[in-house]
Parts: structure tokens; C-alpha cells; sequence
């Protein structure tokens, strides 16, 4: 599980969404509009910061200077980002620390309900498991950082509606 833990966070350094794809949309009406969409084919988590896009729509289709802005919130909210939320090292050590001293505890107070049992020696079997289990689960919640980078994204092109450009967030689960 450790080991998993450490591939995640290398593949993270590495793991890019994918080109980007039109997607047309046509209202019973007439009216246009296209939905720019980037494939992705791993999890969130294993998304780097630099590997970020968003996902959005505009009336008809986007032009010039929609691309730009979209490229300027693009990295902006990258930085941003990276001033919010904790590197991806700290949020997988983090976890593991809170999961393990809570297993430590729990099975350490747990034990002293039978006699004979050790408690240190099954609060350091529920620390282990535990600490493998939380650091899994930090490696998840680094998905988290693709819904702040959206965000950002959504807030930003809500203080300039002119461009026209609509951010569409996915939940990062």
C-alpha cells in the first residue's frame, strides 16, 4: 500500500489531461453553442498542476480571443492553486499521520478489553494499518485539487462575463 502511495505521487508529477475535443451543441431553436472538453484517462489524483485544463462552453464557437483567456485563467489558476493547497507529498504524509495515530489509539484501547493482550503491540498493528490505509486515502483526496483549479477558473470568468466563457466543473471523484 506504501508503495502505492509513492507510485501515485510520481505519476502525479507526470500525468497530463488529454487534447482537447468540440463538442456541438444545437438548442431546438437554432442557437449554437460548443463544449471544449479535454480527455482524460486516469483519476484526479494522478493529475499533475501543470497537467490541468479546463472543461468549457461558449455561444457558437470559440474564438481567438476566447482561447486566449482562457489560456491566461489557465495559469493563473495553476499559481493559484499552488499557493492554496499543500504539495502532494504533504497531503499523503498528513493523512497517513492522523490514520495511524488514530489506529494506534483505537487498537491500543481496544486490546485492553481482552486479557492477555498486548495493547502496544495491537496499537502498533493498528497504527500500521491504519497509517497504509490513510496514506491512500491522501493520495485520493489530491483530486481535490482539480475542483479548486475549476473553481478559480469559474470565479474568474464570472468577474468578466464579456469573453463569454462558461468553466464546467466535474466532481473529481
Amino acid at each position: 500500500m506504501g508503495l502505492a502511495a509513492l507510485a501515485a505521487l510520481s505519476l502525479g508529477a507526470c500525468a497530463a489531461m488529454g487534447p482537447e475535443k468540440d463538442i456541438a451543441v444545437t438548442m431546438p431553436d437554432g442557437e449554437r453553442a460548443t463544449i471544449i472538453a479535454h480527455e482524460q484517462s486516469v483519476p484526479d489524483f494522478f493529475l499533475s498542476r501543470d497537467g490541468m485544463k479546463i472543461n468549457y462552453i461558449v455561444r457558437g464557437e470559440p474564438t481567438d480571443k476566447q482561447r486566449a483567456a482562457v489560456a491566461a485563467v489557465e495559469k493563473a489558476c495553476r499559481l493559484y492553486v499552488g499557493v492554496v493547497r499543500p504539495s502532494n507529498l504533504v497531503a499523503v504524509i498528513a493523512n497517513g499521520a492522523v490514520y495511524a495515530t488514530a489506529g494506534y489509539i483505537g487498537l491500543n484501547l481496544g486490546a485492553r478489553a481482552f486479557a492477555g493482550a498486548d495493547p502496544v503491540q495491537y496499537g502498533r498493528y493498528g497504527a500500521a494499518a491504519s497509517g497504509f490505509a490513510g496514506a491512500a486515502n491522501g493520495v485520493v483526496t489530491i483530486g481535490g485539487q482539480t475542483y479548486t483549479y475549476e473553481n478559480c477558473g469559474r470565479e474568474v470568468f464570472d468577474l468578466f462575463p464579456h469573453y463569454g466563457v462558461h468553466v464546467l466543473q466535474k466532481s473529481p471523484y
